[in-house]
């Protein structure tokens, strides 16, 4: 059997591909923070306030109609950026994967890259 053939043979195999796609354990638990913020998240899907495919639900309404056309354009375009990594979020937490790098990291990044954001325009979005 060639190096090829025995790379494909690893790969047919369910057990070794399950254990390959499962995402590294994390040491240490979530930050404070992030812990706080992905409860809100799941809360506010869990509640229905939140559609992972409606980029209107993640604006808060008042701060988002006060904006000039070019602000709102951004905020467009960052909600979906956020919802997008939002889906994963939850599919990460289905999957029952909450306490992996891939989580921990995912939520940090959203919820800092919110808080950039709304540092100028103020609150902005409903997480």
């Amino acid at each position: 059997m060639t190096g090829e053939d025995q790379q494909k043979a690893i790969f047919k195999d369910e057990a070794t591909q399950k254990t390959l796609n499962a995402p590294l354990a994390a040491d240490g638990e979530m930050e404070a923070a992030d812990r706080q913020f992905l409860d809100l998240v799941l809360g506010l899907l869990e509640k229905g306030e939140l559609d992972l495919y409606k980029a209107e639900t993640l604006l808060n309404k008042a701060v988002y109609e006060e904006l000039d056309q070019a602000a709102q354009g951004k905020a467009d375009l960052e909600a979906v950026n956020i919802l997008s990594a939002l889906r994963d979020i939850k599919d990460l937490h289905d999957a029952g994967f909450t306490e992996t790098y891939q989580m921990k990291n995912l939520v940090s990044r959203v919820r800092q890259t919110k808080e950039r954001l709304e540092e100028a325009g103020g609150d902005l979005f409903i997480i």
